[in-house]
């Protein structure tokens, strides 16, 4: 049996990690969290923007090894989720906040930089995730988190996979 790879990505704030617990839960997939691993899987961390440079092929490496341990499928939550090849993803759930005020409130209690705060929205008003995800030619599940409650946006969810 092919065991299930689905993957949500979005700029940080739109809601990836809340609905990637509770839909791992709903469909008894084992959850990856990448903040973990980003560390292992980086060339190097940018002290300036505070972030981690990904090697694709050790991430890659890691989901494979991920899956192969895993029962029936994996979920991965991770704005970088989207970079997989689509050969190796079943679903990819990209999530939007067309309201950037609530994007930006969401960011600030997370305690980021305003220049962090900046360059997310900045990925936002572009939608960077989606576009890419596209571009990769992903089997793509859009929704937008900007006036939703986590139970609605499952459900939602879980109508479309």
């Amino acid at each position: 049996m092919k065991k299930r790879l689905i993957i949500i990505t979005g700029t940080p704030g739109t809601g990836k990690s809340t609905l990637a617990k509770i839909l791992a839960k709903k469909l008894q997939l084992s959850r990856l969290d990448l903040h973990r691993y980003y560390p292992k899987i980086s060339i190097k961390y940018e002290t300036t923007k505070k972030c981690y440079t990904i090697d694709y092929p050790k991430f890659k490496k890691l989901v494979l090894q991920k899956l192969t341990q895993s029962k029936i499928g994996l979920i991965i939550d991770s704005h970088i989720a989207h970079h997989l090849p689509k050969a190796m993803v079943d679903r990819c759930i990209v999530l939007t906040c067309s309201n950037l005020k609530e994007l930006q409130k969401r960011l600030a209690k997370r305690k980021y930089s305003l220049r962090k705060i900046r360059e997310n929205i900045d990925a936002e008003i572009f939608q960077v995730c989606l576009m890419e995800a596209k571009e990769k030619g992903h089997k793509i599940l859009h929704q937008d988190t900007s006036a939703t409650t986590k139970k609605k946006l499952l459900l939602e969810i879980l109508k479309k996979i």
